[in-house]
Order: structure tokens, then C-alpha cells, then sequence
């Protein structure tokens, strides 16, 4: 396990693996565990170098209760100081969830240094939606209040998907205060706001249930270097574990920026 500092707040992370710069952020609620735990590690480290990050109000790293601490700058430094602590210059980022959100806002804030990007079950990265869908009532805010995590836990699951005992593990120890204030900082108008010229390639990954009007689909055309993966029957929390069903797509992406020059 290795740290980072950014502005104060220490990000943990952990290096595996050996080959091109990949860093994995991981989604609300969990912690760098989630890509092992759903096979990713074993499949991608084979032919990368692995950075999976804790992100900052997760796991083992710091966490503020500041809904401050949680601004779009502050994630992307996070990456950053992981990066240049790990000597990268240059290196790709899978995100999930709101860890796909923190990968956008990376490629946003350093296009020069990501080569790409791979976003799972986080597709328009614009300020507008969390604006429009995270508000002091927000029902994932609710039932943590009223509920604890068991609740809040519950509510992603559904007859089609259970978490692994691990994940709900370390879902269960997440420090309640620090992820309400990570929601809380959404009401800013944050994010990317010009799509259209975002250079970094960026693979939108979405399960059919939790999109379905199509929209990584589309968001991923108005993308320069833009491509989508639809995961038919899946929703949200199963598109995000679903390793088998989107390494294949995602390691020929990567492969093809890589080679890139300046890749």
C-alpha cells in the first residue's frame, strides 16, 4: 500500500500488475477492493500496470466531512498526485459510477497527460445532470439517513443482483458523514462542459437497464475519439462487475490509444 498527498488529504493506493499505466478508481460507497474482488485485477495485470485508487472519503484513505473536499479539482488532483508519485507521465483511467465521474474530470483537467479514459456506468460527464438529479432529498441521501448503509446497501440490490459478501463488507464500513458530504459537493455545477472538444478517447460502458434511452450511445458520438459498450439486461451495479463482459472490449480500446503517439 502506498500514499499520495493532495491539499492535505491522504490517498491510498496500491500498484500491481506490469505493462501500460492503468489507473482504476472505483464507485461510491466501496473502495480499490471492488476490482479485485469482480476479477478485474487478475484479468488486467497481466498487460498493465494496475494503480487502484482509493478514492478520497473511501477505504484507507482521508475522509473529509466537508462537502468542500469533494469539489471536480479535488478529484482530479487525487489522480494526479497518485500519478506523479508513481512517476507517470502518461497513463489510462477506468472509472466506475462516481469513480467514471472523477476519470472525466481528470481527462478535462490534464488531456495531455490521459490517454484515455474508460467510464462504466457514468456516461455524461456535464455539469447539468447532477445538478438536476442530486438535490437534499436525493433518495440514495435518504435512505442513508433513515437507514444506515444496510439500507442504502439493499436499495442497490434487486432479485437480478447481490454483491459479493466482500464488497457489501466494505460497504457496510463506509463512514456515513464523509459520503454524504461526497453527494453534496454534485450540487455544483460541476463536470465537463464542452464534450465536443474533449480530445481524450473515452469507452462509455452502460448495462441496457440503467440506460435506456441510449444515451451513452450518443453522448459517445459527439465525442471526438468516442466509442460505447451497451451491457444487454444489466443495470447499474452489474454493468460496474461485470469484468468477463467488458475487459475484451476495454483492452482493445486501451491497446489502440496506447499506440497512439504520445501514447
Amino acid at each position: 500500500m502506498s500514499t499520495a498527498v493532495n491539499d492535505d488529504v491522504r490517498i491510498s493506493y496500491e500498484v500491481t500488475g506490469d505493462g501500460r499505466p492503468l489507473v482504476l478508481i472505483h464507485g461510491w460507497l466501496c473502495d480499490r477492493s471492488w476490482w479485485a474482488e469482480t476479477g478485474y485485477v487478475d484479468a488486467l495485470g497481466r498487460d498493465h500496470r494496475l494503480i487502484s485508487v482509493d478514492m478520497r472519503g473511501h477505504g484507507r484513505s482521508d475522509k473529509p466531512r466537508d462537502p468542500g473536499a469533494y469539489r471536480a479539482a479535488c478529484f482530479a488532483g487525487d489522480v494526479l498526485a497518485v500519478a506523479d508519485a508513481e512517476g507517470l507521465d502518461r497513463f489510462a483511467i477506468w472509472g466506475l459510477s462516481y469513480g467514471g465521474w472523477a476519470a472525466w474530470v481528470t481527462a478535462d483537467a490534464a488531456p495531455d497527460r490521459v490517454a484515455a479514459i474508460v467510464a462504466t456506468g457514468s456516461w455524461d460527464p456535464r455539469p447539468s445532470p447532477y445538478v438536476e438529479a442530486v438535490t437534499p432529498e436525493d433518495p440514495d441521501l435518504e435512505v442513508l439517513r433513515r437507514g444506515g448503509l444496510a439500507a442504502l446497501v439493499e436499495r442497490y440490490e434487486d432479485d437480478t443482483f447481490r454483491f459479493a459478501p466482500a464488497i457489501r463488507a466494505v460497504m457496510l464500513e463506509a463512514d456515513p458523514e464523509a459520503m454524504i458530504a461526497s453527494q453534496a459537493a454534485e450540487l455544483a455545477s460541476e463536470g465537463v462542459r464542452d464534450i465536443d472538444s474533449l480530445a481524450v478517447p473515452a469507452l462509455l460502458i452502460a448495462g441496457e437497464l440503467e440506460d435506456p434511452g441510449g444515451e451513452a450511445t450518443v453522448i459517445a458520438g459527439r465525442l471526438p475519439h468516442g466509442e460505447s459498450l451497451i451491457l444487454p439486461g444489466l443495470g447499474h451495479a452489474a454493468a460496474c462487475a461485470a469484468s468477463t463482459l467488458t475487459i475484451p472490449t476495454a483492452r482493445a480500446f486501451l491497446d489502440r490509444w496506447f499506440a497512439q503517439p504520445g501514447g
